[in-house]
């Protein structure tokens, strides 16, 4: 596949009305005039396909500016996630700023904390609230519901605020000045606001013309890839970088405050100050109420927190709340930083095991405090040093932050989460699938999900048949997709270790796993390679027949089951995975309409639910998988372009609105003047009025961001010009609807906040990249797709990340690894030069010239090392085509 060298031609501007409008709070009432055409979620026979094919425009018509501004970083449209005050885009925000599987707590754009849901792991979601649900619509289950639920998007249409939800305790920051004022920093007493979004660090500046200085807020909670220990403190950082633009010294106070909770109850009384060596704490120690399974409360948690200041400060009240005082002058031009700490300990396990109390966490950040900052900030500017758009770096990554809120949990050295925040038990395998950034950010934690639940020893672990229940702390059952995702999964923590160390240990489960896929694929129709029966799936019901998605999974799975196989020496099971696949492959375009690939309904279920005909968002998603690990093409290429191409043709809107007013079943993650792709269309007919009936038939009206980031991620991945773009034109509709005017654009939604399956956002970055990676091999390669002739990234590797980057010119290809965090065993590097045919190849490790040998052909060039060689922190290795 060759790079694009230049995209952002203005030759697709016919398919592409604009996308960016930026709208205000969304109605919480149905308040538009319906349109002329009557609504279908009654089941009235009719032309359903010819409904579909009026209310989704096969022509997009999209703005050519914001086409433009899909590969072009610093265009004017390029849309960080930044906020103001002046245009009133600071309330939506709310970033997660605590540690991994420490609860949730976020922080507005103007620096306000709220959501403290920190003090246990039963929350739902970041708020919980019910909305008014629009009149003429069908709630949840067929209007069993009344009302939109935090579970159906009550925070998409509603997004919470710092005013709408306060604080269940008193807590803030402001500065004193020597004649008296105080200035809170948050959005009020300044008359200048401004947020800027590099997560895991939020930044917010305050000027005011009548003050002589200016503050800069750094916010985060230590967030370090591939180091879990050092990111899931409960814990947040906030650094105030303080400078005095006036030209005399000024004098001013720095206080923080923070009060008990409402719903606690305090432990002897007043905080206690504690000094330490370097710092002043704060400590509140307190009992929370816990309710058993009556209504009332039944235990007892103790608990505590710190306010902690990185200097010596003095104890103060702040309007009867405590806190503590720091006082400074500073000399004219002059800036310093000033630190606080927010900690707690509630017995959560994430952090229990290390701590005993929020002091004890609060001492371990201080003592190491030079180093969490420093890397985190490492990996902020890193991650930011590219020349990919602001607003698909900061897209790719936003969802990422579900880490850092209570959807994420561990059950002593068990890692495991929920769907959404307090939403779908038992890191569910399908929807956990999707995601991608933690098994590249943390990958031990994706391990600890395999050995620890999938193949433990726990109660629904691996049965023994080999099923992996698809929610294994509540039940028993599989869903094929999430045993799909399993298996592919496990090939992918496989690729990103250091050695074969975890296949080899997990070989017999992962080869189980496998085995009862074969094993349904030979229990069925027929044994041809492609899955038959029923089958259980990400959209909550049993599917009858040859499923297309499930199938493409199926070949996805096998292939990564035989690459596994060849590893651990299990030749004759590799070619069983062999064999079968390539029946598969051949098989599956059965499926294929000459347009697009549909389900074969099974006749003797008629009548359940499916998709059958229609034009369904993940008909291809094993390629996305396979694209994902680098297993090659699936099946007909060709065929899988059309498909995609279909999805876009049928499925993509610019504003779900008017298809809403129309197709009124289903929940609410898209509204009026959101973008979107709805989960399934019916263009050619095929639904029937009974299909109609089930409640999950709700689910085919909706837009939901994890569907649409695999759609995205592969169309990038193909390469072909116009998909690519379509691709990104997809992420970016993700982005726009998430604009801080809207709602919370940290915060994607599906079946509650904070939605796992958004992570599969990361994918795209992988897959604009161009990016492979094979730990054990010492293998790693990029082949960017977006102006490769100057090319930028960050990549995270098993036990390092860095930056890589790339020059094209007509004679000859520059490359660089710039090593920033741990380590990076190479032995293979695998680049796309310009020249079909390179002819010599130099490599340098700091200087220091390697043996090298270079293959070269049409699919790019493989420079082998003579022998292996380990980068680490802050090492350059250069690489020079010719």
């Amino acid at each position: 596949m060759k790079p694009l060298l230049q995209i952002a031609g203005l030759t697709f501007v016919c398919w592409l009305a604009s996308a960016t409008t930026q709208a205000g709070v969304v109605p919480l009432k149905d308040t538009g005039a319906r349109p002329t055409i009557a609504a279908v979620d009654d089941n009235k026979p009719g032309d359903t396909g010819k409904l579909y094919r009026k209310m989704i425009p096969a022509g997009k018509d999209l703005d050519a500016d914001w086409l433009a501004s899909l590969t072009e970083r610093g265009h004017a449209l390029d849309a960080a996630i930044t906020g103001s005050k002046k245009d009133d885009t600071l309330k939506y925000i709310g970033m997660p700023v605590g540690g991994i599987a420490c609860g949730t707590l976020v922080m507005d754009g103007a620096g306000q904390l709220y959501s403290w849901n920190i003090f246990s792991d039963s929350s739902t979601g970041v708020v919980k609230q019910d909305v008014e649900l629009p009149e003429g619509y069908i709630g949840f289950k067929n209007g069993l519901r009344k009302t939109i639920r935090v579970l159906d998007g009550a925070n998409f249409m509603n997004p919470p605020t710092i005013e709408k939800f306060p604080a269940p305790l008193a807590q803030g920051f402001a500065i004193k000045f020597a004649d008296g004022v105080v200035r809170v920093l948050g959005e009020k007493d300044w008359e200048t606001v401004e947020f800027k979004g590099r997560w895991p660090i939020g930044e917010v500046s305050y000027q005011d013309s009548h003050s002589p200085l200016e503050v800069t807020l750094s916010a985060y909670s230590p967030f370090i890839p591939l180091n879990v220990e050092d990111s899931k403190l409960p814990v947040t950082v906030r650094s105030y970088r303080i400078k005095n633009r006036s030209t005399k010294p000024v004098s001013f106070d720095l206080q923080g405050w923070m009060g008990y909770p409402k719903y606690t109850k305090a432990l002897g009384g007043k905080p206690g100050r504690v000094a330490q060596k370097d710092a002043t704490s704060l400590v509140y120690s307190m009992q929370l109420p816990q309710k058993g399974k009556g209504r009332k409360p039944t235990v007892q948690t103790k608990g505590s927190m710190a306010l902690t200041y990185l200097g010596k400060a003095k104890q103060v009240d702040h309007d009867g709340t405590p806190g503590l005082n720091a006082s400074f002058t500073l000399a004219a031009g002059e800036t310093k930083e000033f630190t606080f700490l927010i900690s707690w300990h509630f017995g959560l396990n994430a952090y229990a095991p290390k701590f005993a109390s929020a002091q004890a966490v609060s001492e371990y950040v201080v003592k190491n405090f030079q180093r969490l900052s420093a890397d985190t900030q490492r990996w902020v500017d890193t991650w930011n040093d590219s020349t990919l758009p602001q607003w698909f770096m900061d897209r790719a990554m936003a969802p990422a932050s579900t880490l850092q809120t209570a959807n994420v949990k561990f059950a002593g050295d068990r890692f495991w989460a929920t769907e959404g925040i307090g939403a779908g038990p038992g890191t569910c395998t399908h929807v956990w699938a999707y995601a991608q950034a933690m098994g590249r950010l943390f990958p031990s934690l994706e391990q600890n999900l395999r050995e620890k639940t999938d193949f433990g020893e726990g109660r629904n672990s691996q049965l023994p048949d080999g099923g992996v229940p698809f929610r294994p702390s509540n039940n028993a059952q599989v869903a094929i997709d999430g045993q799909c995702g399993t298996v592919l999964r496990s090939y992918r923590g496989h690729l990103v270790s250091a050695d074969s160390a975890f296949l080899k240990r997990n070989w017999p489960s992962i080869k189980k796993a496998m085995l009862y896929l074969i094993e349904f694929d030979k229990n069925d129709d027929a044994y041809d390679g492609l899955l038959d029966g029923e089958q259980h799936n990400t959209l909550d019901a049993e599917w009858y027949g040859k499923v297309h998605v499930l199938c493409s999974l199926y070949l996805a799975a096998l292939r990564a089951s035989e690459e596994m196989a060849l590893n651990a020496g299990d030749k004759d099971f590799a070619k069983l995975c062999r064999d079968t696949f390539a029946m598969g492959s051949k098989n599956i375009e059965k499926l294929y309409n000459g347009e697009y690939y549909v389900q074969i309904e099974d006749p003797k279920h008629a009548d359940a639910i499916g998709v059958g005909p229609g034009v369904y968002i993940d008909q291809v998603y094993g390629q996305f998988w396979a694209d994902q690990v680098g297993l090659g093409p699936l099946y007909n290429q060709e065929h899988v372009h059309s498909a995609l191409n279909a999805v876009w043709k049928y499925n993509y809107l610019t504003d779900v609105g008017p298809f809403r007013e129309v197709f009124r079943k289903g929940r609410f993650y898209a509204w009026k003047g959101d973008g979107g792709v709805i989960m399934c269309s019916w263009p050619n007919g095929g639904i029937t009025a009974k299909q109609r009936e089930f409640w999950t038939f709700g689910y085919f009206n909706e837009v939901m961001t994890g569907f649409e980031h695999q759609l995205a991620a592969h169309m990038i991945g193909t390469g072909d010009p116009d998909l690519l773009l379509k691709g990104l034109a997809v992420m970016r509709t993700v982005h726009d609807r998430y604009a801080p005017a809207k709602r919370n654009p940290y915060n994607e939604i599906e079946f509650s906040d904070f939605y796992a399956r958004a992570m599969a956002s990361y994918g795209s970055l992988i897959a604009i990249s161009g990016f492979a990676y094979n730990g054990p091999e010492g293998m790693i390669g990029f082949n960017p797709l977006v102006h490769p002739d100057n090319f930028r990234v960050p990549f995270t590797a098993a036990k390092g990340w860095g930056t890589y980057s790339q020059t094209l010119g007509n004679k000859e290809m520059k490359v660089e690894f710039n090593l920033k965090y741990g380590s990076l065993r190479l032995q293979t590097i695998r680049l796309t030069p310009k020249k079909e045919q390179s002819t010599h190849a130099q490599v340098t490790l700091n200087g220091k010239t390697l043996a090298a040998n270079l293959e070269s052909n049409k699919g790019g060039a493989s420079i082998g090392l003579s022998e292996p060689v380990t980068l680490n922190a802050n090492d350059r290795l250069l690489i020079q085509l010719k």
